[in-house]
């Protein structure tokens, strides 16, 4: 309920983020959980109701506003028809004077589209046709971002740090202005090194999705996803002789760790430039301390920061596996 928000002189829950005021009548946990639980009784993310079309906005609650798409204006035309029949989303009820859908609408739902004969988005509609991303304050989609990008307003291809391949795109093979850390513990594999043929990826699973800090001291989350591991296809687990449930090391040039093979059709070899690359997932939950443990994918990960907001590169490096432990 403090999640939602509510107002400083009844503690009465808001609605949703639109009642937060900047004033200090109102407080809130954070404002893309408001509207989560907005009144007595009403806790939005229990509830469990399907509904018939192939979005069921009453099942639980999607942050923020429970709407399960953002921008959903631009999944009809402007004078408010569905671009898809099979596919439609939200669109205008003229019966109604209102837009209805699977979801609900990402603007005021009692303004009227663009009409015909009338210039799209002037004086009709604050959220027309024209402009359906209402988080951005133009309204439009950038693909031009004039906001002081450090690698340009225009987004182009770079290969990872880190990749079995040489960038198909341009000469230059990654990013010029991402910070790399030259310490002699985070070396980084040259483009189609022969140690380290392979793409890795980190992800969460479902069961750990906060954070392993957290979610390996719970008990029955531990119980649920017990140890780490590795994703291989079935190709390359036939190539190296492993099996699933077998151990195995996973290296790169920073270091190796030693995991269970989880062998599954989810990945699947890339045919790249005639070449085939396999990939191997690696699941960043399990650390040295838990009601669980295991090896750390981020002892494979190389350090370094994207130019921008300082993300550091995990979700493609390069590495190899061998069978571990008999």
């Amino acid at each position: 309920m403090e999640m939602n928000g509510y107002t400083v002189r009844d503690g009465k829950q808001v609605a949703d983020f639109a009642a937060l005021k900047d004033d200090g009548s109102t407080a809130c946990g954070v404002w893309i959980y408001s509207g989560v639980f907005p009144g007595e009784g009403q806790n939005m993310a229990r509830r469990r109701n399907k509904g018939d079309g192939w979005i069921s906005p009453e099942w639980g609650f999607a942050w923020p506003g429970n709407r399960r798409m953002l921008y959903n204006r631009a999944s009809a035309d402007p004078q408010g028809r569905p671009w898809s029949e099979r596919k439609k989303y939200v669109w205008w009820d003229a019966a109604q004077h209102k837009w209805t859908g699977y979801d609900r609408p990402d603007f005021p739902d009692t303004k009227a589209p663009d009409t015909p004969g009338q210039e799209e988005g002037v004086g009709v509609d604050a959220h027309s046709g024209s402009d359906p991303f209402t988080l951005k304050a133009d309204g439009r989609a950038w693909l031009f971002a004039p906001s002081g990008l450090k690698d340009g307003p225009l987004p182009t291809h770079y290969e990872p740090l880190e990749s079995p391949v040489k960038n198909p795109v341009y000469r230059r093979q990654d990013s010029p202005i991402a910070k790399r850390f030259s310490r002699k513990d985070n070396p980084i594999s040259a483009p189609g090194d022969p140690r380290f043929p392979y793409l890795a990826t980190t992800y969460r699973v479902t069961e750990q999705y906060t954070s392993g800090s957290m979610s390996r001291w719970s008990s029955w989350l531990s119980e649920l996803m017990p140890e780490m591991f590795a994703e291989i296809s079935p190709e390359l687990a036939a190539e190296k002789g492993i099996k699933n449930r077998d151990w195995i090391v996973v290296s790169s040039a920073r270091g190796e760790i030693e995991c269970r093979a989880l062998v599954t059709r989810r990945l699947r070899p890339f045919q790249l430039n005639g070449a085939l690359i396999h990939e191997i997932g690696l699941p960043y939950h399990w650390g040295y301390k838990g009601l669980v443990k295991g090896a750390m994918a981020n002892d494979l990960v190389p350090l370094s920061e994207e130019p921008n907001v300082y993300i550091q590169e995990d979700k493609a490096f390069t590495c190899n596996i061998r069978k571990g432990r008999l």
